[in-house]
């Protein structure tokens, strides 16, 4: 049985309409559920004229039986059933979208907690059976299981095998299980029910060629819950995400790779929901380190920086993609919803516990010097430095990208753009660090990689004017206004 009520969010508005048919328009309006239940009436019977009017949803969750004393009158209400249902049922829709982005952040949240956690334990080990064991104790702590084992390919192929409260005798005789030789074939994540009675979770381990170099095992005693299917999802996702980092922890032995291709792979999905926006994070993440390195951050702080920088967007999980690839001007409504995306970025990182600076450079890379930003309106030094470096790289990557609403501006048009913005927008030695990066760091350089599709006015006089734009801003007063375009849409860094 499943009724409306169980899908809304606020009921009010269906109390609402119910009170306007059956009070204007002297109708009696039946609340049915799937199984044609009455869950609610309003107005009185008066005649045996009736019609039913389902609800339109993904399955069956009932409708109105709006009743009238007579054909005429049922006909002339038919008009205000329609809209009042039309309504409803776009009430419905808009509760299920909110619904599933609601669980989309919740489950993004607990998996980058998840991740967060794994990776400042595993930072520093230098064994990778003991990275091995922390990660499949933090997994078993997350999916409440009493036993587990694991085993995978270590460096020069050697095997290695972890074991949490389980004998080699015992997880020899769990392998052998039928019901495992045939999953362990397909590659499956798959929770099996052992003869015992014994509930076990089992998930491959892939390298990057797909192969599988590994298996997990988690397992629950007869007395305990079985695993559920949202256990199993969670240990899938985690596996897809950390399968291709064990592979270079085994070659390179390079621990931190772990969070930071996570962070990476999330950025790319957030990125894909507009179709203009591929690769923004990624490209925003390189001028940001590109600009702290030119500033002489510590090495520690230039890969936290390069963090913050791949998180800034995550918030626009909660921006309907007709928004971010919109071709038009955005009305009022629109941009003020965009720019709650700062906002969402906060509530998924909350609850991980990173670094504060790192959380506030995901945030802060739409506030201004002058106070005019948003979402907090910060000004000044109540911006962080992160939060700096990542406005410049920001919106420097989306003006010179192609967006919906414009073509891609060259290099030299955009860097004037922010030269006449400082002071005022953005911070006069980010500039110059940016502008820095570019001149001193062109072939061969961290930066090759994307500048490969920037669009220049004079590739050949490039580097003279990286010169006059590092004198100007270098000056002590502003010198003469550079500005050749005006500021665009304000959706530069949408």
């Amino acid at each position: 049985m499943s009724s409306i009520n169980d899908y809304l969010f606020d009921t009010e508005f269906l109390d609402l309409s119910l009170q306007y048919l059956s009070e204007t328009l002297n109708l009696q309006v039946m609340v049915l559920d799937s199984d044609g239940q009455v869950l609610l009436t309003k107005g009185q019977a008066n005649g045996a004229i009736s019609r039913y009017y389902s609800f339109k949803y993904q399955h069956d969750i009932g409708g109105l039986t709006c009743s009238a004393a007579d054909q005429q009158t049922l006909q002339t209400a038919e008009p205000h059933i329609s809209y009042c249902l039309a309504a409803m049922n776009s009430q419905l829709q808009r509760d299920e979208e909110l619904r599933e982005t609601s669980e989309e952040m919740l489950d993004l949240a607990g998996q980058l907690s998840f991740l967060s956690k794994v990776s400042r334990k595993i930072i520093g080990v230098e064994e990778l059976e003991e990275c091995y064991r922390i990660i499949l104790q933090e997994i078993s702590k997350a999916i409440k299981a009493e036993r587990a084992f694991f085993h995978t390919r270590g460096r020069w192929d050697h095997e290695i095998r972890v074991r949490i409260n389980i004998t080699p005798e015992k997880e020899m005789a769990i392998r052998g299980y039928e019901c495992l030789r045939r999953h362990e074939e397909t590659g499956h994540t798959v929770i099996c029910t052992l003869d015992d009675d014994i509930s076990l979770l089992y998930s491959p381990i892939r390298e990057k060629d797909n192969k599988i170099s590994g298996q997990m095992y988690f397992l629950r005693s007869p007395n305990q819950r079985p695993f559920n299917a949202y256990e199993k999802k969670f240990v899938g996702i985690i596996e897809n995400i950390i399968s291709p980092t064990f592979e270079t922890l085994r070659l390179y032995d390079s621990l931190q790779d772990l969070y930071l291709n996570t962070v990476k792979a999330l950025a790319a999905a957030i990125d894909a929901k507009d179709e203009y926006t591929h690769g923004h994070s990624f490209r925003v993440a390189k001028y940001a380190v590109s600009i702290g390195q030119q500033l002489s951050l510590a090495s520690k702080d230039v890969n936290d920086l390069e963090i913050a920088a791949y998180m800034h967007d995550l918030g626009k999980i909660g921006v309907s993609e007709s928004i971010l690839g919109k071709p038009g001007k955005l009305t009022t409504e629109e941009f003020c919803h965009i720019q709650q995306h700062p906002v969402f970025t906060d509530k998924i990182l909350q609850p991980i516990h990173l670094a504060n600076h790192i959380i506030q450079g995901a945030i802060q890379h739409h506030e201004r010097l002058d106070g005019t930003g948003y979402p907090l309106g910060l000004a000044g030094p109540e911006i962080s430095l992160f939060g700096r470096i990542i406005a410049v790289a920001d919106v420097f990557d989306a003006l010179t990208s192609k967006r919906p609403y414009r073509d891609a501006m060259p290099v030299e048009t955009a860097l004037k753009i922010l030269c006449n913005n400082v002071d005022k927008q953005f911070d006069r030695a980010v500039v110059l660090a940016l502008i820095q990066a570019l001149q001193n760091k062109m072939p061969g350089s961290d930066l090759e990689v994307v500048n490969n599709a920037l669009k220049f006015d004079a590739l050949q006089n490039l580097n003279h004017f990286l010169v006059e734009l590092a004198d100007f801003i270098t000056a002590p007063k502003p010198g003469p206004d550079i500005r050749q375009t005006n500021w665009p849409d304000r959706r530069a860094s949408r």
